[in-house]
């Protein structure tokens, strides 16, 4: 796996990390009274589980030794995110 593409995956992870940050809460536009952060906390942590499974999907699929390495390396720090996201979010799942 060349240098390029590996920090295109990993930063593709930081940005799924960074969105699902929490925000102080504020009215909606509009006045309205719903909340859509639980959707939103929920289908963040489905693309960074995806996110995984992509990783892990290429890290079988190379025939280099060192890029499938690499691309396990990656596999196993979006695990991680994934189950630390889960246990910090898991009250605001829906």
């Amino acid at each position: 796996m060349r240098t390029r593409s590996y920090f295109l995956w990993l930063s593709t992870l930081v940005l799924l990390v960074a969105v699902q940050a929490d925000k102080p809460s504020s009215p909606s536009i509009g006045g309205g009274g719903y909340d859509l952060v639980p959707f939103i906390y929920s289908w963040m942590i489905v693309f960074t589980g995806l996110w995984s499974l992509g990783t892990f999907v290429a890290a079988v699929s190379f025939t280099n030794r060192e890029s499938s390495r690499s691309a396990l390396a990656l596999t196993a720090v979006g695990v991680i995110t994934f189950t630390a996201v889960l246990l910090v979010y898991r009250d605001n799942l829906s």
